[in-house]
């Protein structure tokens, strides 16, 4: 059965709306989800009709497609999976499935040991462990780092496609700080993933500085296609991040050399994984191995740093020690707190 692009949208848009269970569905208002949609991934400004929706429900609910869906009507109106926990996207593969991804994974094989390349090597180790355990029946043999309860991740494809397009987005905002969240325009430059957590990079209207947000807080985005769409030309996303750990930086922050000590048992952690790209070792005494970096100091440094705890030690400069050992000492007088 050939599925063109437009059925996609509309069954994966169908998806999200019968797993989202605080919500009552009707027919009416999956066309109306449909419809929003079309428009905002394919320009299509036509109301679908109920014949359309209909048969996308028929043909999610049979074998056709490999879905096999369990959609129930309750109330002889209103549409949800009679499974809380399905989605046409966690069904298994077919053979098909698995053969093109047979090809893709040899066809990307040969690119891995280029160095221009190198995010291919976990695609790659992610595609042959994925073909592994479904051809094979058998539980994944490679567990990559990741977090089922994380929130945000809803927000990548509007946000991926207004930087490609280069459309203006009005955000809904509460950071962890405020008390009520904030509404504004931006300009969406760059998406940026760490720690497992996932951050867009831009610029507010009526400021010109860069700013990082986190996706877990937005609360909602409206596209502003009528709104000029506004570059930052001092902003070059290969080199944003060069000096720093983390996502978060001042543009008029410079780089600091910091010096520290490693004990022992942690100094073969860090130098087998360096803090950062530029970090040096500039001495190896008895009692541990002292290195260097040359970032810009932020939050995300400073709990890499106090995370190996009574093993490393900051030598300099003397404001980072000074803001490292007040952390300190309110940690000791937290834990010196009976509990």
């Amino acid at each position: 059965m050939p599925v063109n692009r437009n059925s996609l949208i509309r069954y994966r848009t169908i998806d999200k709306c019968l797993q989202n269970r605080r919500r009552k569905w009707t027919i009416e208002s999956l066309i109306e989800a449909c419809n929003e949609a079309l428009y905002e991934y394919e320009g299509i400004d036509k109301s679908l009709s109920l014949r359309t929706i209909r048969l996308d429900l028929n043909a999610m609910r049979s074998d056709k497609l490999g879905y096999n869906a369990p959609i129930i009507v309750t109330d002889k109106k209103y549409y949800s999976y009679e499974d809380p926990d399905y989605s046409i996207t966690n069904i298994p593969l077919t053979t098909q499935d698995l053969n093109v991804l047979q090809e893709v994974s040899l066809l990307l094989q040969q690119f891995k040991g280029f160095s221009h390349f190198n995010e291919v090597s976990e695609m790659v180790n992610r595609l042959e462990d994925k073909i592994y355990s479904e051809q094979h029946d058998r539980p994944s043999v490679i567990d990559f780092e990741k977090n089922e309860l994380l929130t945000g991740l809803e927000w990548l494809d509007i946000l991926y496609k207004s930087i490609i397009n280069k459309t203006t987005i009005q955000l809904l905002y509460q950071s962890f700080k405020a008390r009520a969240a904030n509404e504004f325009i931006f300009y969406p430059y760059l998406l940026k993933e760490y720690r497992n957590r996932w951050f867009i990079l831009g610029m507010k209207k009526e400021d010109k500085q860069i700013i990082t947000l986190a996706l877990d807080r937005i609360q909602n985005i409206a596209l502003l296609p009528e709104e000029l769409y506004r570059e930052q030309k001092r902003f070059n996303p290969h080199t944003y991040f060069n000096n720093i750990v983390g996502v978060t930086r001042n543009e008029a922050d410079t780089p600091t050399h910091i010096i520290f000590i490693a004990n022992n048992y942690q100094a073969p952690y860090i130098k087998t994984k360096p803090i950062h790209g530029s970090q040096q070792i500039i001495e190896e005494r008895k009692d541990g191995v002292v290195f260097s970096i040359d970032v810009v100091p932020n939050y995300e440094l400073e709990r890499e740093l106090i995370g190996y705890g009574e093993g490393l030690k900051i030598l300099s400069p003397s404001s980072l020690v000074r803001r490292i050992r007040k952390k300190i000492i309110l940690m000791n007088e937290l834990y010196s707190k009976p509990s």
